[in-house]
């Protein structure tokens, strides 16, 4: 029987929600395990997750942390891929978010830092230019303060 699965950007309590009154799952199982193999869907799909911020603009702001703070809260893998040409100023960051200073990238110029998403096969990436964005296809994601 499949067991529904998250959508991109679906908060975990409306998953819960979706998943607990599925049809298929409500006919299966009893409450305590439809909660327990809806929850352990949602902690897979999110720690299957790549996900990356450009710097400028992007992860510099207060609601780029936020953003960036969520996915980590959700188990995801988090970036830095930027188009700079140095990361140690990104480094500071970086280690605020307890991001690995292996996962931060300083790429040199926007051609490059949309070739390293793909090499790293990022699952979402967002960026505030929207050259970036549009090149990434479905990956990208426009970032606005």
């Amino acid at each position: 029987m499949p067991i529904p699965k998250p959508n991109p950007y679906e908060r975990m309590n409306d998953f819960m929600q979706r998943c607990m009154g599925d049809d298929k799952m409500v006919s299966e199982y009893d409450t305590e395990q439809r909660a327990a193999v809806c929850r352990s869907a949602f902690e897979e799909k999110m720690a299957s997750e790549k996900v990356s911020f450009d710097y400028d603009e992007t992860l510099s702001t207060v609601k780029g942390m936020r953003l960036a703070e969520e996915w980590i809260n959700k188990g995801a893998d988090v970036y830095i891929i930027s188009a700079r040409q140095e990361k140690d100023g990104m480094l500071t960051r970086a280690k605020a978010l307890s991001i690995p200073e292996s996962r931060v990238y300083a790429t040199g110029s926007n051609k490059a830092k949309v070739e390293k998403v793909k090499e790293l096969s990022i699952t979402i990436h967002y960026d505030n230019n929207a050259e970036v964005v549009k090149e990434l296809g479905e990956v990208g994601r426009l970032f606005g303060k």
